[in-house]
C-alpha cells in the first residue's frame, strides 16, 4: 500500500520503442540520487557549498516499448486511480504510430497532457491538427531534445494537469451546490403554494431529470446558414433542435449535450461531416448518437465513405422532408426497441449492452467503478461522474441513451443483481446481505428486490434452493434458510 506522499507524486509515461530513449528520460527527470561518502569528501576537501543544489521535482517514470503497451499502462493506471498526467510519446514506432497511440489514449484518458516526440517532420501541424483535432493538451518536442527543455515541460504540464482537475472538482462541487439550493428553493415554494389536490407536476426520475416524454434533442451541423435555418424550423415540432454551423462546434455540442440523435452535412467548415462522424464514432460520450449524413447528389463513393465513418444512415440532396422525418423516426424507434429488449435481460455485461467498442468500454468502465463501491452507502450518480471524469447531464444522457436506464436505476440495478448473486450463492443472511451491497434500510431493500425480481428476498432464496442440482440435507438446508430470514 502506497503512501500519501508517494500517491500524490505526479506519475509520467513514456512510449519509445529505442531503449535507450528512456534512459535519457530517466537521466534528465530522475537524476536526483546523493551519494552520502562523495558529499562528505567534497566538503573536506572544498568545505560547505555556498549555496544548496537545486533538486529536481520527484516523478514516477513509467515505460512502454511500444503503442499498445502504452495504451495498456494508461488503462491500468485509469484503474488504479492513479492516472499519469503527462506522455512523452515518440511519433515513428512500430504497430501503431504515435499519431494512432495518442488517439486511441485520449478516448481512454482525455485528461492526459501529450508531447510528440520527433527527430522528422513526419506531420505538419495541420495534419496533427485534423487528425487529432484542436486542444490544448498537445505539444511538440523535437529530438535531439534539450534537458532543459524536457524538465520545464514536465514541470510545468504535471501542475497543469493537476490544476485542471481542481478547476473540474470545483465546478462539480458548484453544480453540486447550486442543484441542492435549488431543490431546497422548490420545496420551500411548494410548501407556501400549495398546488390544488388534482394537480400533479410533470414526472421526473430518481435524477431529478424529466423522465423522457420530452421531445428528443437533435443536434444540426450545417454551415449555410439558410438551410440550416430552414431544416430548424422543419423539425423543430418533433424535435428540440440546437444548431452548429460547421464541424468543430458540432463535435463540443454532441460531447456537451449528448444530443439524441445529429443530422450533418456533408460539406463543413473546419472539419467536413466524414471527420465529424469519424470523431464521434470514437468519443466516448457521442459514440452511440445515430448520425445521418447529407451528401451533394453526384457523389457517387459518398454513400460509402459515410458508411465507412460510421454514419448510421445517408441522404442525398435534395431530400424531400418527410423522408427525412421517416429517417429520423425510425433511427429512434430501433434505439428504443433496443432499450425495451434489454429492460427483459439480466445479464448486464458491456458487450451486450453496447452496440460498439467505445459505447462496450464507457459501460465496462461505469460497471467496474459501480461495482467497486457496492457496499458504500452514500456512492450515488454524483460521485459516479466524478469518477468517470464526465458532468452529471453527459452521464445522464450516455447511459440513458445507451441503457435505457437512469444512472440511478443502474447503480440500483447492479446492487441488486450482486445481492442476488449473494442470495443464491453463500450462506449470507439477508441482513447482511442488505448492508454488504450498499442499502441501509432492509425495509426499502426488499420492496426494491420485488420490485426487480417479482418476490421477496427470503422467497428469491427458496426458489434458488429448489433449482439446485444437488440436494442439501433437509437439516442443512432448513438451518440455510433460517438465517437467510434473518
Amino acid at each position: 500500500m502506497p503512501n500519501q506522499e508517494h500517491s500524490n507524486t505526479p506519475r509520467i509515461l513514456i512510449i519509445d520503442d529505442n531503449p535507450s530513449i528512456h534512459r535519457d528520460f530517466e537521466l534528465v527527470l530522475l537524476d536526483n540520487a546523493r551519494n552520502p561518502d562523495l558529499e562528505a569528501d567534497e566538503r573536506r576537501m572544498y568545505g560547505d557549498p555556498a549555496r544548496q543544489p537545486i533538486s529536481k521535482p520527484a516523478y514516477i517514470l513509467d515505460h512502454a516499448l511500444s503503442g499498445l503497451e502504452g495504451l495498456e499502462k494508461v488503462r491500468q493506471a485509469l484503474a488504479e486511480e492513479r492516472p499519469y498526467r503527462v506522455a512523452f510519446v515518440d511519433i515513428r514506432m512500430p504497430g501503431i504510430d504515435g499519431v494512432e497511440t495518442i488517439s486511441r489514449v485520449w478516448q481512454v484518458d482525455p485528461a492526459i497532457q501529450i508531447v510528440i516526440c520527433t527527430a522528422y517532420a513526419d506531420y505538419s501541424w495541420e495534419d496533427l491538427a485534423q487528425r487529432l483535432g484542436p486542444t490544448d493538451k498537445l505539444l511538440l518536442l523535437k529530438k535531439p531534445f534539450d534537458n532543459i527543455e524536457v524538465t520545464l515541460l514536465a514541470s510545468t504540464l504535471t501542475e497543469k494537469w493537476f490544476l485542471a482537475k481542481q478547476a473540474a472538482l470545483k465546478l462539480e462541487q458548484m453544480e453540486l451546490l447550486v442543484a441542492q439550493r435549488t431543490q431546497k428553493v422548490l420545496a420551500l415554494q411548494r410548501l407556501e403554494s400549495p398546488r390544488p389536490h388534482e394537480y400533479s407536476p410533470p414526472p421526473t426520475t430518481s435524477d431529478g431529470t424529466p423522465d423522457g416524454k420530452e421531445l428528443p434533442l437533435l443536434l444540426l451541423v450545417e454551415g449555410d446558414a439558410e438551410v440550416c435555418r430552414s431544416l430548424g424550423q422543419s423539425l423543430e415540432a418533433d424535435y428540440r433542435v440546437i444548431e452548429a454551423k460547421d464541424g468543430e462546434q458540432g463535435l463540443r455540442q454532441a460531447q456537451e449535450t449528448v444530443p439524441d440523435i445529429i443530422i450533418t452535412a456533408s460539406r463543413l467548415p473546419r472539419l467536413d461531416g466524414i471527420g465529424l462522424c469519424r470523431r464521434l464514432k470514437s468519443d466516448q460520450l457521442a459514440s452511440h448518437i445515430p448520425v445521418i449524413l447529407l451528401a451533394a447528389k453526384g457523389l457517387e463513393d459518398s454513400q460509402i465513405k459515410a458508411l465507412e465513418a460510421g454514419a448510421d444512415d445517408f441522404l442525398a440532396e435534395p431530400f424531400s422532408l418527410p423522408l427525412l422525418k421517416a429517417r429520423l423516426d425510425n433511427l429512434l424507434r430501433s434505439r428504443r426497441k433496443l432499450h425495451e429488449h434489454l429492460s427483459q435481460e439480466l445479464s448486464l455485461l458491456p458487450r451486450e449492452l453496447a452496440a460498439n467498442q467505445v459505447d462496450a468500454e464507457f459501460l465496462r468502465r461505469t460497471i467496474d467503478i459501480i461495482e467497486g463501491h457496492l457496499s458504500d452507502f452514500e456512492f450515488d450518480v454524483v460521485a459516479l461522474a466524478q469518477k468517470m471524469a464526465v458532468s452529471r447531464r453527459q452521464l445522464f444522457r450516455k447511459l440513458k441513451a445507451v441503457t435505457g436506464c437512469t444512472p440511478n436505476v443502474f447503480i440500483r440495478t447492479l446492487r441488486l443483481k450482486r445481492a442476488a448473486q449473494l442470495l443464491g450463492e453463500t450462506p449470507m443472511t439477508v441482513t447482511e446481505i442488505t448492508y454488504a451491497v450498499g442499502f441501509s434500510d432492509l425495509k426499502h431493500f426488499r420492496a426494491v428486490f420485488r420490485e426487480q425480481f417479482g418476490v421477496l428476498p427470503g422467497e428469491y432464496t427458496r426458489k434458488t434452493l429448489g433449482e439446485k442440482t444437488f440436494t442439501p440435507t433437509a437439516q442443512g438446508q432448513s438451518t440455510r434458510q433460517a438465517r437467510r430470514e434473518r
